[in-house]
């Protein structure tokens, strides 16, 4: 099963707050084992909100506790398709 275009959004951006390479991150490590605190949280969230340009809401962190988990969810509450004309747009 090949990464998503969220997933990987979500793996850069995730990179980029915990300043390492994204390569480093794997898609299924929970985020307590990142290092995820509730302010980086707070900050990961901001960068999905501002990608999607909608509402995301922390706990969806928690209840979703990996990058795939997370993307899976997002995608299906904001739709594939969605994610895929936001990158060619």
């Amino acid at each position: 099963m090949g990464i998503s275009n969220r997933e990987q959004f979500l793996q850069s951006a995730l990179a980029e707050l915990l300043q390492i390479d994204r390569h480093e991150l794997s898609p299924t490590t929970p985020f307590a084992e990142l290092g995820l605190d509730s302010l980086l949280g707070l900050r990961f969230t901001r960068e999905i909100q501002d990608h999607l340009q909608a509402e995301v809401e922390l706990e969806w962190l928690f209840d979703n506790p990996s990058i795939r988990q997370l993307a899976e969810f997002l995608d299906g509450k904001f739709g594939v398709a969605d994610m895929q004309s936001r990158q060619t747009a």
